[in-house]
């Protein structure tokens, strides 16, 4: 033989070899995993929180694609969430929808996992509660991070309350 077609079938039982050894270990690996296969591959519960979290987010993002798809339905919507909640914006929405009857059943359609998560979890998640999160995270946040709300003096003399004390870390003051 000459050296050019030892070192081609040299480098064919190589790669062969090679292939053979990928192959092995492959079948291996299904071989040693495949009694724990089953659990991996079973769905998850969808009760669990992170899978209401993935859900609500699922939603989420689904009616933010259709509101920027449909700037009116979009505009509208931002409005009445911006409205002071309570009885005022609940009416406004069932007015709005009333009115829009495509765009509320499109809503509808769009929350159906939360509908069905609800029902099937028995879980509170609605789609009025989820608005209310939602105009609840546009407040702005009187108070920094960390700190408590200020107290509501409610039927108490107007003379002014007492200065809140600084924490410890804040004042300087060390423990140790």
């Amino acid at each position: 033989m000459n050296s050019s077609t030892e070192i081609t079938s040299r480098a064919g039982r190589l790669r062969f070899r090679a292939a053979f050894a990928a192959a092995a270990v492959g079948v291996g690996i299904v071989a040693l995993t495949g009694p724990a296969a089953p659990s991996v591959l079973a769905a998850p519960d969808p009760c669990r929180a992170s899978e209401v979290a993935k859900t609500v987010a699922m939603v989420a993002t689904h009616t933010g694609n259709y509101l920027e798809a449909n700037p009116e339905a979009n505009e509208a919507l931002t409005t009445i969430s911006q409205q002071q909640g309570g009885p005022q914006s609940v009416v406004a929405l069932k007015a709005y929808f009333d009115a829009n009857p495509k765009v509320a059943g499109d809503m509808q359609r769009l929350q159906q996992p939360l509908v069905s998560l609800s029902g099937r979890c028995d879980l509170p998640v609605t789609v009025p509660q989820v608005l209310g999160l939602m105009q609840a995270a546009q407040q702005p946040v009187a108070a920094p991070s960390g700190s408590l709300p200020a107290a509501q003096n409610v039927g108490v003399d107007s003379a002014p309350a007492p200065a809140p004390r600084a924490p410890a870390a804040v004042q300087g003051a060390s423990t140790r």
